[in-house]
């Protein structure tokens, strides 16, 4: 088949329903084997999935010779992450606008039947974004997750040979495909973007079950070695400001407001954003900022956390433009003085309202 013919082939399945383009993915690779590049068949105890796995790897190396095929692999994973299924906004945004650093690694997980594909990397100088999709033949992965927030599982930064613990932001985006028994997940932790140009070792440590009553581990390690481009690091603009409103009796102040090509931040703090204090040890309890803003969440099966516009809430207008909320970083950790409101990103960065409730604060 003609290069251009898969591209649209991929590209129309996926307009149709994203499970049905893994499995034209797969197929895809297979089709390959009669072009130029041959894929060498031995006996061996892998399944024919491993085979394919490894023939996306050779048109991951091959860029010269297959450029359009891994272009077009390559807008098949980046589509999946853009999804209605993937609920961070500002991910969304960012793939759209073509930001990101191809990887296209693969690592079969030996001991639990799971192949392991490292799909791309983003960030900016706050939050690294790592999308990785796992598929199994034998193991059932519909409560597996690389639960980086609350689960057993932690990624993990090598250098010069000692090994440091990567702080996530929020919880990240997850997708099931029960028919293809596949997970997509966007893993969103501390930036690594001080490492561009360097090579970066990375170790994605155990994976978590979460089952009807408590979380188990899997215990497992997926590596992951590859040299940081600028193409994957993005920047951020921040702004310096005091803006002071009243809301349900609490005095709160817009501190700063932060753009980036995966998020709008703004930072607030308030009479009632600091911990509660009881028998002297500290809890974080939510603001009523904080919970106006979760006023508006709606969780779905099929697409996670979603905006309810039928609730009252705290929004981001630019220029005219809604700028959803991020929800999957709203419990994201933070100095306790301070919240961070989460938005996605905006191309008007001079024309800023935030909502909350029937207030309006103009930021810019």
């Amino acid at each position: 088949m003609e290069n251009e013919k898969i591209m649209k082939h991929l590209d129309n399945a996926l307009e149709k329903q994203v499970p049905d383009v893994w499995d034209e993915l797969n197929h895809k690779i297979d089709q390959l084997e009669d072009n130029s590049i041959t894929i060498r068949k031995k006996k061996s105890s892998f399944s024919r999935r491993i085979l394919l796995t490894a023939a996306a790897c050779l048109i991951a190396a091959s860029s010269l010779t297959f450029s359009p095929v891994r272009a077009a692999i390559q807008n098949v994973y980046d589509k999946i992450f853009s999804s209605e299924h993937i609920d961070d906004s500002g991910l969304k945004s960012a793939l759209t606008d073509g930001m990101g650093q191809e990887i296209n690694q693969v690592y079969y997980d030996k001991d639990h039947d799971i192949t392991v594909h490292f799909n791309s990397i983003l960030m900016d100088d706050k939050e690294t974004k790592l999308l990785v999709t796992y598929e199994s033949k034998k193991t059932n992965l519909k409560n597996y997750y690389l639960d980086l927030f609350e689960g057993y599982t932690s990624m993990n930064l090598v250098v010069d040979n000692k090994v440091k613990k990567l702080k996530n932001i929020g919880w990240g985006s997850r997708y099931y495909d029960e028919k293809a028994n596949k997970v997509a997940e966007a893993l969103s932790f501390e930036s690594i973007s001080a490492f561009q140009g360097d090579e970066v070792h990375l170790k994605l440590k155990d994976l978590t079950i979460h089952g009807k009553n408590e979380a188990s581990r899997v215990d497992t390690v997926w590596p992951l070695d590859f040299k940081l481009s600028k193409e994957a690091v993005g920047s951020r603009e921040t702004f310096e400001m005091s803006k002071e409103f009243t809301f349900r009796n609490e005095i709160y102040q817009v501190k700063r407001v932060e753009f980036s090509p995966l998020e709008t931040r703004v930072v607030v703090t308030g009479t009632d954003i600091k911990p509660h204090i009881e028998n002297g040890v500290a809890y974080d309890v939510f603001s009523k900022l904080q919970l106006q803003l979760l006023n508006a969440r709606k969780i779905d099966k099929e697409k996670g956390y979603t905006v309810d516009y039928n609730k009252s809430g705290v929004f981001l207008n630019s220029a005219g433009k809604m700028a959803n909320p991020i929800f999957s970083k709203a419990e994201a950790d933070g100095p306790r003085d301070q919240y961070v409101l989460y938005f996605a990103p905006v191309k008007d960065r001079q024309n800023i309202v935030l909502q909350v409730g029937n207030l309006k604060i103009n930021l810019r």
